[in-house]
């Protein structure tokens, strides 16, 4: 229990602020918590996204557990970089966010806050690829092709994306995951600052 929520909460938003902010042209964490839209993400997606599926050990208090993440976050004497934190994706977000919208969707909670990072995953790789930007990743070859062959057409691309198994697999095999993907990704638009932007504000 209490590993978990360890893992869960400060890793997933951490890895929301890097794929939302790195589109954004964000360059730390501080920069990316002192944006409002970005901010306010983050807090509606633990409170409500992550804090809901920790089951914490007894007397843990989840609320200021994550009031103290979001402090350590907004501390700008921390330079973590956005771009640093991005790299590994194809590892991190299986442990760091998949696994929580797998709990989601086992109890019929909502997942389109959780999707949201996983489809900025998406837009990130597809604009580091378009621009000939190395990915620090295991499987950045991988990924680099299929971000290459990405069009900007949201079911083409995500079902190029979800077809990676050694990342959604079993998930990708839900429909209810491929739609709130596919929704995340189209909410996104070109991924661009302006896109994002409108993204966070709806």
């Amino acid at each position: 229990g209490y590993d978990r929520a360890k893992l869960r909460l400060p890793n997933a938003p951490h890895s929301a602020l890097a794929y939302l902010g790195a589109l954004m042209e964000i360059e730390t964490v501080a920069q990316a918590m002192a944006t409002p839209v970005l901010a306010a993400f983050v807090e509606r997606l633990m409170h409500d996204g992550i804090v809901p599926y920790v089951k914490a050990p007894a007397g843990f208090n989840a609320g200021a557990y994550v009031e103290a993440i979001l402090a350590r976050f907004r501390n700008p004497a921390i330079q973590h970089r956005l771009l640093q934190i991005a790299w590994d994706g194809s590892q991190k977000l299986p442990v760091r966010l998949l696994g929580t919208i797998g709990d989601a969707l086992a109890s019929g909670h909502p997942i389109d806050l959780l999707c949201l990072p996983v489809a900025a995953w998406m837009q990130f790789v597809r604009r580091q690829a378009r621009n000939g930007v190395a990915l620090v990743d295991p499987m950045a070859d991988v990924l680099a092709e299929v971000g290459r062959a990405t069009t900007g057409d949201a079911t083409d691309d995500v079902a190029r994306f979800l077809a990676l198994d050694a990342i959604f697999a079993p998930l990708s095999a839900d429909d209810r995951f491929v739609d709130a993907v596919r929704d995340a990704y189209v909410r996104l638009g070109d991924g661009t600052p302006a896109a994002v932007w409108r993204a966070l504000s709806d």
